[in-house]
């Protein structure tokens, strides 16, 4: 079923903001170093400190390329497949697992630059980008699933 509507719009925003919550804590917990694992005299954020420096970018980006884009590819994906069943579960699942590359060559592109393409790093990007892809269509269905259930 195709959503419409300011709902959609609201369900977005809202997914993106969970979104870059959870992806914020995940990658503030992969870079924070425990107590028992630092080097004397050298300084080491605090978690709360990690977090809060990689929200604000992750917040945007999910606000971007989550909220502007997923419309782009949900329109695209809805116009032009058979969205029932698996099938269509599998369809928008590519489509958002080619969402998070392209946004990772994107991002990779402007913050690393044009040779970060053929890096290893690119790799890691990528399948961080595409696992930040899959947790908004995730949070996104959630949610949606969450409005019509209300709506009963």
């Amino acid at each position: 079923m195709q959503h419409r509507g300011s709902k959609l719009t609201l369900i977005k925003i809202i997914a993106a903001m969970v979104s870059s919550v959870i992806f914020s804590l995940y990658v503030s917990w992969r870079a924070y170093t425990p107590v028992a694992e630092r080097i004397a005299d050298v300084y080491y954020y605090p978690f709360n400190g990690i977090f809060a420096f990689n929200f604000v970018p992750i917040f945007f980006i999910f606000t971007i390329l989550g909220v502007m884009l997923s419309f782009v590819i949900e329109r695209i994906v809805f116009n032009k497949f058979n969205m029932m069943g698996v099938k269509g579960i599998l369809t928008l699942t590519s489509a958002y697992i080619s969402l998070g590359i392209i946004s990772g060559i994107l991002i990779g592109v402007f913050f690393l630059g044009v040779n970060s393409i053929i890096h290893i790093y690119m790799l890691r990007f990528l399948t961080l980008t595409i696992f930040g892809a899959l947790l908004f269509l995730f949070i996104q269905t959630i949610f949606v699933f969450g409005v019509y259930k209300l709506a009963r």
